[in-house]
């Protein structure tokens, strides 16, 4: 009995342990900035998915793009990735700022004042902030994206290519000279944690 209790365990740890590895690891917005403290100079960029409970295609990218694994490994690597509802109720601190809803008992279609400044008043869903670790907009993305063409966006705008070339040239030689160096670089850098 002990033996099967012991094996049940190490199989729950071994399959949380890949999981987590291979899923996207959300936080909330409220945590982003005490993460950043805490990384100091070796902080990421952040990703922030702004959604709302409605949309089909924010669903859609849920269940096709940010359920992918490979999606999940360079989102985990290159980002503190965040979730926020962009019709949210709740009075937020970010960046030194209170931000609120200022309808928060209206219908649908009340954009969070949050919202509205991470995407630069352009209120479409879904649509993505990326944010530099300072918390200051690097770029704003709308629509929907298949988890192949999400990827090497994604490459790109974690901060370590986007200086080096411009977009064009990027996604033309990610495939066959990016790819295979960022997928070691990550696997590499998952053995060490």
């Amino acid at each position: 009995m002990k033996k099967i209790t012991l094996i049940t365990i190490c199989l729950m740890l071994f399959f949380s342990v890949g999981y987590s590895q291979n899923s996207v690891q959300w936080l909330k917005i409220t945590d982003v900035e005490k993460q950043i403290k805490e990384d100091g100079k070796n902080a990421k960029r952040v990703f922030i998915d702004c959604y709302t409970d409605w949309c089909g295609w924010c669903k859609r990218m849920d269940k096709d793009t940010f359920s992918d694994t490979t999606i999940a490994k360079i989102m985990n690597h290159y980002f503190y990735s965040v979730k926020f509802d962009a019709e949210s109720k709740e009075t937020i601190n970010f960046g030194d700022k209170t931000y609120k809803n200022p309808n928060p008992n209206g219908k649908r279609g009340s954009a969070h004042e949050l919202a509205v400044m991470l995407l630069n008043k352009r209120l479409s869903y879904p649509s993505f902030s990326i944010l530099n670790p300072d918390l200051t907009i690097a770029t704003v993305i709308p629509g929907y994206y298949s988890a192949k063409d999400f990827e090497p966006m994604m490459v790109f705008l974690g901060g370590r290519y986007d200086q080096k070339h411009s977009w064009e040239e990027f996604s033309k030689i990610y495939e066959t000279q990016i790819k295979s160096d960022v997928m070691k670089e990550i696997q590499k850098a998952n053995k060490k944690k």
